[in-house]
């Protein structure tokens, strides 16, 4: 017999309660974990609102202590170092406050002086306590064509670079070491009319971003104070724009491996007899290149050295034309202003080399440096008849006492 319709629909109603049970058990139960979930979300909440909240009140603190920067700040900061760079008296000082200016606007600054067919090192701050004057002193870049630094002097304007554009300077990369990341600012700075330094500026590893305009009108009014320095040491400020308005063509000349010359210090030139067919003077090709160089000009307020007792023209000297006597003081001004340059800063061991007559042994470099300077614009000119330098080197650093340069002094070119 079948079953009853009765107890079919009853078992039917009961399976399909139980199944319905099931599923809002199933569901009350995931209702229940995403409670729990959303609890725990709301406590992480929480708990990052308050930490943020901490952090938003330290970052406010940090800001409300930040010294405000406001644009008039910023100009009376260049102001004052326009101001420092006034008060310099010798070319040396303008390149030494030029860096420490820098410096104190967060950046590592360093300045190359233009000499010939190379940058020759300066000045540096920023670079460390290894970094010495006179190691950085010793730093040469051969203004290669291609390179950033000869780019300054070619356009006379700043040039934007890196490490890696420097690749061909090692003794640049060795000496500043600046980070592979770091913006590299090269500015020219202009006097008698050329590029006659070089500033390099860069951040150091910091991620502030250099001041790109104050550091261009620091290096514009360092070649401006320059050339007021030129003025007060007697040069006449034509004949400086003229030699000046021949770098770019002095450089063109320079047909030596860059790489030779980055691995030496450039040699000081020999003496030679005049490279014209006909013995006289050398044509304008055959002359060495000539710069306007700052390290080269030093005020007159220099406390000047003992005169020797024959300082007075001559009967030779008179009979010279009036070219030719101006040309010889142009020399001897100029040997005077270099040789006075290195007494002023190395007064000790100016001193000691008086003392145990040993003056060139232990100024070798600057003396060697300055005697290349001088060559280079007076040498071939001047022939071998007088060398201006070493009656300067006698009557300023041995006071008139040859004996005092000591035995490794090669002696006068003439």
């Amino acid at each position: 017999m079948s079953e009853p319709p009765s107890n079919v629909l009853a078992d039917q109603i009961r399976a399909a309660r139980e199944r319905l049970t099931a599923e809002l058990n199933s569901h009350a139960e995931k209702i229940d974990k995403l409670l729990e979930d959303g609890a725990n979300l709301r406590q992480q909440h929480q708990q990052v609102a308050r930490e943020a909240e901490q952090q938003w009140e330290a970052l406010a603190r940090a800001e409300a202590s930040l010294p405000r920067v406001s644009p008039d700040t910023v100009l009376e900061n260049v102001l004052a170092a326009v101001r420092n760079l006034i008060t310099c008296t010798l070319p040396q000082q303008v390149l030494h406050v030029l860096t420490e200016e820098a410096l104190g606007w967060g950046v590592r600054a360093a300045v190359f002086d233009v000499r010939g067919k190379a940058a020759w090192g300066a000045a540096a701050k920023g670079f460390g306590p290894e970094l010495a004057d006179e190691t950085f002193r010793a730093v040469v870049v051969p203004l290669s064509p291609g390179g950033p630094f000869r780019q300054v002097c070619d356009i006379a304007d700043h040039v934007d670079t890196n490490a890696g554009a420097l690749k061909k300077h090692r003794s640049v990369l060795e000496k500043l070491k600046p980070s592979a990341d770091d913006p590299i600012l090269l500015l020219p700075i202009r006097s008698a009319g050329a590029v006659t330094a070089i500033l390099y500026a860069d951040p150091g590893g910091k991620r502030d971003p250099l001041p790109v305009n104050a550091l261009k009108i620091l290096a514009e009014f360092a070649g401006a104070q320059l050339d007021r320095l030129m003025g007060l040491s007697g040069e006449t400020l034509g004949d400086a724009a003229t030699e000046g308005a021949e770098v770019a063509e002095a450089v063109e000349e320079v047909t030596e491996p860059a790489a030779e010359e980055a691995t030496s210090e450039p040699a000081a030139p020999q003496d030679a007899e005049p490279a014209g067919g006909d013995g006289g003077t050398p044509t304008r090709a055959e002359q060495p290149p000539e710069i306007a160089t700052p390290a080269g000009l030093v005020s007159t307020e220099l406390t000047p050295a003992p005169q020797p007792p024959d300082t007075a023209p001559g009967s030779d000297f008179l009979a010279l034309s009036e070219a030719e006597q101006k040309l010889h003081k142009d020399a001897k001004r100029f040997a005077k202003l270099l040789v006075s340059e290195i007494e002023l800063y190395n007064k000790g061991k100016v001193a000691d080399g008086r003392q145990n007559k040993d003056l060139y042994a232990r100024l070798k470099a600057d003396i060697d440096r300055s005697r290349q300077t001088f060559d280079k614009r007076f040498g071939k000119v001047l022939g071998k008849e007088t060398d201006h330098f070493h009656e300067e080197l006698v009557r300023i650093l041995a006071a008139n006492d040859s004996s005092l340069l000591g035995p490794d002094y090669p002696g006068p070119a003439a």
